[in-house]
């Protein structure tokens, strides 16, 4: 189990300054290994133009509205190439889509989701009214609200997900191409795009609220997540077989490259410190979504090969959408408890309190028998 006093939350005085400074350390730090970077796509292109538009994209990288924008472009730039035809104009995906996709494992999904968004909410709207209290007395008391907004967040997309499944147009929903086991199978891109939104707040959960490692350094694989992401959708639109496999294949590289980024965190996370003192509950968060990610493939790789049916790749999907974010939910539930436990050790660490021995009953008796005599 975590060690809460791994964790300390600063005093009102002193402690705060020291924890902002080990704060600036760390983003320094990613900051100098970016620039590195950038000098090394520099001096590699011999400062042409593609070394211009590299370091553009290194920096780019660093703010949340440079992943957004990276996001949002590779996402034009690949529809426009495939031009997906919508599952709404083919009627064979239509009736493919209702038959393998029952409403019913929706309703149930929405319902149940609906009932951990609402018990999340209530749960950060007490806590937030709770801490009202000693926002003057802990100035970072507004880090603990953080990470259960984005868990109500990544809740409310998925309750909108499952919605969206339900329509009978299937909008959601785009027609594959390419090999003859595929033809007018659904592709539902409502899924992709959830995990669009979803799956960087996640990352940021694990890295920067799980291991508190800077932005800075989270932003990599967030946005080579998202890309490989894009790549793995494109490649049910691609008709050309060779093209499909170069881009399924940069898609699982792509992945690898994210996933050793997640496993420098935890390393990173435990520099200095032995596995025993910061135990097991921090990283097990950014170790979990490396081993879903890679189940995530490998069943998209067999529906692509046809080795898995549609149905059954969509009710995957389904659960462990669901579950991903479930996991998460409890993980943090577990890390903001040690985080209190740490901040009531800490808040008695740091006040002068007065103890003193209660009296028994039988004490009291005697001293009240020898007042009288």
């Amino acid at each position: 189990m975590e060690d809460p006093l791994q964790h300390p939350v600063p005093d009102k005085v002193g402690v705060a300054s020291d924890l902002e400074g080990k704060e600036r350390e760390h983003v320094t730090g990613a900051q100098g290994l970016a620039s590195s970077a950038d000098g090394v796509v520099a001096v590699s292109v011999d400062g042409s133009g593609v070394g211009t538009a590299a370091r553009c994209v290194l920096r780019a990288c660093r703010h949340p509205c440079g992943w957004v924008s990276i996001t949002v472009a590779v996402a034009i730039i690949f529809a426009a190439v495939v031009q997906p035809i919508g599952c709404h104009s083919d009627s064979k995906c239509q009736r493919i889509a209702k038959d393998e996709a029952p409403l019913i494992y929706n309703q149930c999904a929405a319902f149940a989701l609906g009932a951990f968004l609402v018990h999340e909410v209530a749960s950060l709207c007490l806590t937030w009214k709770l801490a009202q209290q000693a926002i003057d007395v802990i100035h970072n008391i507004r880090d603990f609200m953080i990470p259960g907004v984005f868990l109500c967040v990544t809740f409310a997309i998925l309750v909108i997900e499952n919605v969206a499944h339900m329509n009978s147009t299937k909008w959601h929903a785009h027609v594959a191409r390419g090999a003859t086991y595929l033809d007018s199978e659904p592709v539902y891109t409502v899924f992709y795009i959830e995990w669009l939104i979803n799956v960087p707040i996640l990352l940021i959960l694990a890295g920067r609220y799980a291991l508190s490692r800077p932005l800075d350094e989270v932003a990599r694989p967030l946005v080579v997540t998202n890309v490989y992401i894009i790549f793995a959708w494109a490649g049910y639109f691609i008709q050309d077989m060779a093209a499909r496999v170069i881009v399924v294949a940069i898609a699982f590289i792509l992945y690898f490259f994210a996933s050793v980024d997640m496993l420098i965190w935890v390393r990173r996370f435990y520099d200095g410190n032995s596995v025993a003192e910061l135990g097991y509950l921090r990283p097990f968060l950014t170790i979990s979504l490396i081993v879903i990610f890679g189940l995530y493939g490998i069943v998209y790789l067999c529906r692509l090969c046809g080795a898995v049916s549609g149905g059954s790749e969509w009710l995957f999907f389904l659960v462990m959408n669901a579950s991903t974010k479930l996991l998460a939910s409890i993980a943090f539930a577990g890390i903001r408890s040690a985080e209190y436990h740490s901040l009531l050790l800490d808040m008695v660490a740091n006040t002068n309190t007065v103890f003193q021995r209660s009296l028994t009953a039988a004490e009291i008796r005697d001293k009240f028998l020898l007042s009288e005599d």
